[in-house]
């Protein structure tokens, strides 16, 4: 159906989806990466949505079903793995989302009716993500008749496919309604005072222009600092709450790359050498290419300057036939010779006239193009038989002209046709767009070309090499039973030990292609150790390498244990210890100094400025994020130098050279409150359903099938 085809078209791939949700899959995606892991669940629940067990069965079809109907969509026989993960987790989130949200929806009586879905899907506020399926492309205006026109003719349909397909797009704009008028509520509860705002405004409208000397902490050295277990201890004890940890599990491991050996570059330079007599006689060399290469035949032509290799260029060009080569180029052994020769222009002007296949089939468009073609070559006017005829609105609009374009602009039948032709020739040439009626209007100066001719075979592992290397692997995971086996194991052998830290559901892992089955692995595992294949291996394949891993911590979600973060701690403490004494150093030098420069100089700091510091300030000008600086910078009275202020890079004193206070205005009371408000709205569609995913006893067991 070209009507459906059209709004399939202008919302590319999947829009049935992920139409409207892209807000939904970023806050239930981000709350949901914490979520903690089972493995007492039944062997066939794939998590648990308030409670209640999602079974495989039920997930697989929901995802089977959706799988299927963006496959028929979209025209597609598969869908890619990226794709199919995109799939797996918006199904997901959207399960997630219809339970929990589902719920506070019918506690708080919110719907959408009849008349209110009619109106954001076809009727005056169409939503945006709706409105550019309709839109003109041209002008982005919709014609709301034609919308409704094509809806019809899609709900019409006898295929169940297309029907479903507006029927998806329909629930999708509903929840998004939905989630609107939730996140509305909620904000308009969160109600921002005059006194707020007036507090905000003034934080913008008072200035100081201020000096500061400031010592660093790496002036002292780590080593003079003690900090004692028992002080570790006592502040983990007292700040729990800064060390929450996500669920995640922390890994080492050794990859054997699977890599050409020096005998399979010689065996393939070989293979490659012994095509060359073979090659320099063949009549058709582009042919003999597409017969004998990994890679299929370039049809493009060539300028000398536009072949890099200027041995080759030379070679091609010198005209005196015969192969180039063996050479190695991108890890393939190549041999070229000219294909093909011509004089050729650079860019070309052109106009067409498209016609549709896909309503009248492919046939009968050419049939129309070449009844077009008749009617231009009998006086017609192109101009006019474009706007009239031609699907491509982009041009028709300017009479079917394309502008200047390069060969490889254009796809191949289209491209020959005009780059092979003369100034003022008329064709038809039939691409997968359809039938083409193509007048070349203008070219530029032809110049010597060549088509380059080249058999290309990649340097791959050969099967010796590829179980050399698994030999190796074997060797060294032979006896490695624990997390100590493997470290001795790596040393002995001289191996780069690799650390990483996952997440139950991440796909891969640094210097990996695809690692996801070794991390899906990683979770099944019930304590460190060595990490094994469903068949017992300890050898997992990922992309062009083999990996030996070992389980070394399992980190769940809550407070991480006092070990893992002790370095932390002691950081920690050892700048407090730090800050103490330099503030003590610099209280002292301040005895008896009149300025900031007199103690700048007994400390050795140089004095540095920074204007317009106001107690909403980011940051300050040169020092970075100190929000205790900026806060004493609001306050500290003009012409007064400050006590020691403890920063996040060190010590800092200051003092205010200049303060200015802006009126405030009722206008900027007002924008400060607006903007208050649009900050809410954000916190309520943000935070108010994380804290509902939160608290929704959500558990992401995919992991365990995925």
């Amino acid at each position: 159906m070209a009507a459906l085809q059209t709004i399939r078209d202008r919302g590319g791939l999947l829009v049935s989806i992920v139409i409207g949700l892209a807000l939904i899959a970023f806050i239930v995606g981000d709350a949901l990466s914490s979520g903690s892991s089972m493995f007492s669940g039944e062997r066939n629940q794939v998590g648990e949505i308030a409670g209640e067990s999602v079974s495989i069965i039920d997930y697989q079809n929901t995802l089977t079903q959706q799988e299927e109907l963006v496959k028929m969509t979209n025209g597609l026989s598969s869908l890619t793995e990226e794709q199919q993960v995109m799939l797996q987790n918006n199904i997901w989130q959207q399960m997630v989302m219809e339970k929990l949200m589902g719920t506070e929806y019918e506690e708080l009586g919110l719907t959408v009716g009849g008349d209110e879905l009619y109106d954001v899907l076809l009727g005056d506020n169409m939503t945006p993500a709706v409105r550019q399926l309709f839109a003109d492309p041209n002008t982005g205006v919709v014609d709301r008749e034609r919308a409704r026109q094509i809806v019809q003719q899609i709900l019409a349909s006898p295929n169940p496919a297309d029907r479903a397909y507006w029927l998806n797009i329909e629930r999708e704009v509903t929840d998004n309604r939905m989630l609107s008028k939730y996140g509305d509520l909620v904000a308009k509860a969160m109600f921002v005072t005059d006194a707020q705002a007036k507090a905000n405004t003034e934080g913008n409208a008072s200035k100081a222009d201020i000096s500061y000397i400031v010592k660093n902490y790496n002036t002292i050295d780590d080593s003079t600092i003690q900090i004692s277990n028992e002080e570790i201890k006592a502040y983990y004890n007292e700040n729990k709450a800064r060390f929450q940890q996500a669920e995640s599990r922390r890994i080492a491991y050794v990859n054997f790359d699977i890599d050409p050996s020096g005998e399979d570059y010689t065996d393939t330079e070989k293979t490659v050498k012994e095509l060359v007599e073979e090659f320099a006689a063949s009549e058709d060399p582009m042919e003999f290419v597409n017969l004998s290469s990994d890679v299929k035949a370039d049809l493009t032509y060539y300028k000398r300057n536009e072949i890099s290799n200027d041995s080759l260029a030379d070679f091609l060009f010198s005209d005196k036939g015969g192969v180039f080569g063996p050479y190695l180029e991108n890890n393939a052994y190549k041999i070229s010779r000219v294909g093909s020769k011509r004089m050729l222009p650079d860019s070309v002007r052109a106009r067409h006239i498209l016609i549709d296949p896909r309503t009248v089939g492919y046939e009968q468009a050419k049939a129309i193009a070449d009844s077009l073609a008749n009617l231009l070559k009998n006086g017609a006017d192109f101009e006019e038989l474009a706007r009239a005829n031609s699907i491509d609105q982009n041009s028709a609009v300017n009479g079917g002209d394309l502008g200047w374009f390069r060969q490889n602009m254009m796809v191949q039948p289209f491209s020959d046709s005009v780059f092979f032709a003369k100034k003022n020739d008329l064709k038809v040439v039939v691409t997968q767009f359809g039938a083409h009626v193509v007048e070349i209007t203008d070219m530029a100066k032809p110049e010597e070309k060549i088509q380059m001719a080249t058999i290309e075979k990649e340097v791959i592992p050969s099967n010796k090499t590829t179980n050399k290397i698994y030999n190796d692997a074997r060797s060294f995971a032979t006896n490695i039973n624990s997390a100590a086996d493997f470290d001795k194991k790596a040393e002995e052998t001289g191996l780069t030990k690799r650390i990483a830290t996952v997440n139950k559901n991440d796909r891969g892992i640094a210097g990996m292609e695809d690692a996801r089955e070794m991390i899906r692995q990683i979770y099944l595992a019930e304590k460190p150790g060595v990490v094994h294949t469903t068949d017992e291996s300890i050898i997992f394949t990922n992309g062009d390498k083999y990996t030996v891993a070992v389980l070394t911590q399992i980190n769940e979600e809550g407070t991480a244990p006092i070990n893992d973060v002790a370095v932390t701690i002691k950081r920690i403490l050892t700048q407090k210890k730090k800050a103490e004494i330099l503030k003590k150093e610099l209280a002292g030098m301040m005895g008896g100094s009149e300025s900031l420069l007199s103690v700048a100089q007994k400390a050795g700091e140089d004095v540095k400025e920074a204007t317009e510091v106001s107690f909403n300030s980011f940051q300050i000008p040169g020092a970075g994020i100190e929000p205790r600086v900026i806060a004493a910078a609001s306050l500290l009275e003009q012409g007064k130098i400050s006590a020691p202020i403890e920063g996040n890079q060190g010590v800092f004193v200051i003092m205010v050279n200049n303060r200015t206070t802006e009126e405030v205005t009722p206008d900027m009371l007002a924008e400060a409150k607006a903007t208050q408000e649009q900050m809410n709205l954000y916190r309520a569609n943000y935070q108010a359903l994380q804290a509902i995913i939160k608290h929704g006893e959500v558990k992401d067991q995919r992991y365990k099938f995925y």
